[in-house]
C-alpha cells in the first residue's frame, strides 16, 4: 500500500500505539491475585497466597486454571467496559462513575457487591495502568519513519488525562509527538470534529479564522491514523480529513476509509512544502 506524504498526523493511542488490551488484562490480573478476596471469588482458588510478592506470574506457574479464570473475568468486565465506555463518550455517564462502576458490576457477577472495594481497585488499576508499557507491533517503526519524514505528531485520545501522559512517557515514545490532544482538555470528545479542529490548529499553529485558505491546506495535510470505526475514522471524515484504519481487529468498517490495513504503516519519502 502506498501512502503519500502528509504534514501533519493526528494518531489515537489506546490499541492504535499502546497495546491497551494486554496491559489491561495484565493490570487486572495483577490486582486480583493481591486480593485474597477477590481471587478467591474470580478463580475459586482458596488455598493460594496472594501477597504483593506473588504476582500473577508466580500464581499461573502453580496453576493454569487460575490464568483461564482471570482472562474469563477479563472478557466479560472488557465487554462491559466497552459498554460504559460509551455511555461516558455520549455524556451519560461521568468519568469518576465509570473508574468504579465498571469493576463493581464486574465484581457483583462473581458474588462480591463492596462499592468501596470496587472504589480502591478503580484507583489502584490505573496507577497500575502507568506502570505498563506493552506497545501495539509496528508503533515505533511507525513513528520512526513519520519522523525521519518530516511530519509532524499529535496524539488525539480519549482516555483519561491523568493517565495518558503517563502512559506515554512510560512507554518511551512521548518524546515522538509535538502535542499531546486529550478530549478532556479539548472540550469535547471523538467523533466530534471540535476535537480534530483543535488537534490541527494545535499541530499546526494554524486558526481557521485568520487564515482560511491556510486551515484548507493543513487539513489536506493530515492524515488521522486510528483503530476505532467511529471515534477515528468517521470522525476525521466528518472533519474532512483523511484516515488509516489500523484494522487489527478486523472490525467492519462504518465507512470507507481512506487507507485500511490489519498492520501500522512505515512512512517513506519526505514531505515537500
Amino acid at each position: 500500500m502506498k501512502i503519500r506524504p502528509y504534514r501533519y498526523y493526528l494518531i489515537d493511542l489506546d490499541r492504535t500505539l499502546w497495546d491497551f488490551d494486554s496491559n489491561s488484562e495484565h493490570a487486572i490480573g495483577l490486582l486480583i491475585t493481591r486480593n485474597p478476596r477477590l481471587l478467591q471469588a474470580v478463580t475459586g482458588t482458596g488455598n493460594l497466597k496472594a501477597s504483593l510478592k506473588d504476582g500473577i506470574e508466580n500464581i499461573r506457574k502453580h496453576d493454569v486454571s487460575v490464568e483461564n479464570a482471570l482472562h474469563s473475568f477479563f472478557l466479560k468486565y472488557d465487554k462491559l467496559n466497552h459498554q460504559l465506555w460509551a455511555l461516558y463518550e455520549a455524556g451519560e455517564m461521568s468519568k469518576e462513575d465509570l473508574r468504579w462502576k465498571r469493576f463493581h458490576e464486574a465484581f457483583r457477577w462473581y458474588g462480591v457487591d463492596d462499592e468501596d472495594l470496587a472504589r480502591k481497585f478503580g484507583e489502584d488499576y490505573l496507577e497500575q495502568m502507568i506502570l505498563e508499557n506493552r506497545l501495539m507491533p509496528g508503533a515505533v517503526e511507525m513513528l520512526e519513519s513519520i519522523r525521519s519524514s518530516g511530519g509532524r505528531m499529535a496524539i488525539l485520545s480519549n482516555g483519561f488525562k491523568e493517565v495518558q501522559y503517563r502512559k506515554l512517557r512510560g512507554s518511551g515514545i512521548d518524546g515522538f509527538f509535538d502535542a499531546v490532544v486529550v478530549s478532556e482538555e479539548a472540550g469535547c470528545l471523538k467523533p466530534r470534529p471540535g476535537i480534530f479542529a483543535y488537534a490541527v490548529e494545535r499541530l499546526s499553529g494554524i486558526r481557521r479564522q485568520d487564515n482560511p485558505e491556510a486551515w484548507r491546506e493543513a487539513k489536506r495535510q493530515t492524515l488521522m491514523i486510528g483503530d476505532d470505526p467511529v471515534n477515528d475514522i468517521l470522525g476525521a471524515q466528518i472533519f474532512g480529513i483523511d484516515q488509516f484504519f489500523y484494522n487489527h481487529k478486523r472490525t467492519k468498517a462504518i465507512s470507507h476509509a481512506t487507507y485500511e490495513s490489519q498492520v501500522l504503516p512505515v512512512f517513506s519519502g519526505n514531505f515537500q512544502q
